[in-house]
């Protein structure tokens, strides 16, 4: 499969998430890809290392503006909004540069608040906020429910925030739910492929599914914290598994 592109036929993206949204998962998968440069949350990492606002850009501009001749038909990286230190430069770079967008969701707001409590623990324990050795899994444990409360608050917040931005940037979207691509990865991502303009190629992910679908599983207080959220929309939830096989 090896060719090269000319700069006009290179798409960049943009994968936009919160967390626990199948983004690494997703980005795993696009780095196998020999005709996709994929690229982690550099944002994040620029951030840490106190880089300003105008670096980020930088960054991203010289990242979005391909050589004459290149080895990548799509270039991107993914993002929280949280890490993008001037949104509204951001916002007019990706029109600038015709970036596509990925908008990632999960459409179970109670399991990506567990996921993100379970890789606290697994980052604390292994230093990788993602599964990668079967070794390293954590096993059930107990949630304090008013950190629950907070964190569903905060997720509930976050979803919406994202959506809104995404919904007005006039750019393309493409809404990949997480709990499709655990479902139907191969159509998933043909979606995807198509989406970025790159051909079919067999690709493989590096990361594991560190939190078991069943939160029977997971939670050792699950029946009580599922009955504090009886009758509200998240009930259902708490039980839902995911057909997989």
């Amino acid at each position: 499969m090896r060719r090269f592109f000319l700069r006009k036929q290179v798409t960049p993206y943009v994968i936009l998430f919160i967390e626990r949204d199948g983004s690494t998962y997703l980005t795993s998968l696009l780095i196998s890809h020999p005709h996709i440069e994929a690229i982690y949350e550099r944002f994040a990492v620029l951030k840490q290392k106190n880089v300003n606002a105008a670096d980020q850009l930088i960054w991203a501009k010289t990242f979005f503006t391909p050589r004459l001749i290149n080895r990548y038909a799509a270039v991107g990286f993914k993002a929280k909004l949280v890490d993008i230190l001037d949104l509204a430069g951001f916002t007019s770079l990706i029109h600038e540069k015709k970036v596509r967008i990925i908008h990632m969701q999960r459409r179970n707001q109670v399991k990506a608040v567990v996921s993100r409590i379970n890789a606290r623990r697994l980052y604390e324990n292994s230093g990788n906020w993602n599964l990668y050795k079967e070794v390293d899994r954590m096993p059930a444990f107990e949630i304090d429910p008013l950190i629950f409360a907070k964190f569903l608050q905060e997720r509930e917040q976050a979803d919406d925030e994202l959506t809104n931005y995404v919904d007005h940037l006039n750019l393309p979207v493409l809404k990949i739910l997480y709990e499709d691509l655990l479902v139907n990865r191969d159509k998933v991502l043909a979606q995807v492929l198509e989406f970025l303009r790159v051909k079919h190629y067999p690709v493989k992910e590096n990361t594991l599914k560190h939190t078991s679908d069943d939160l029977r599983d997971v939670i050792l207080n699950y029946d009580h914290l599922r009955a504090l959220y009886l009758g509200t929309r998240f009930e259902n939830m708490f039980s839902e598994v995911l057909s997989t096989g």
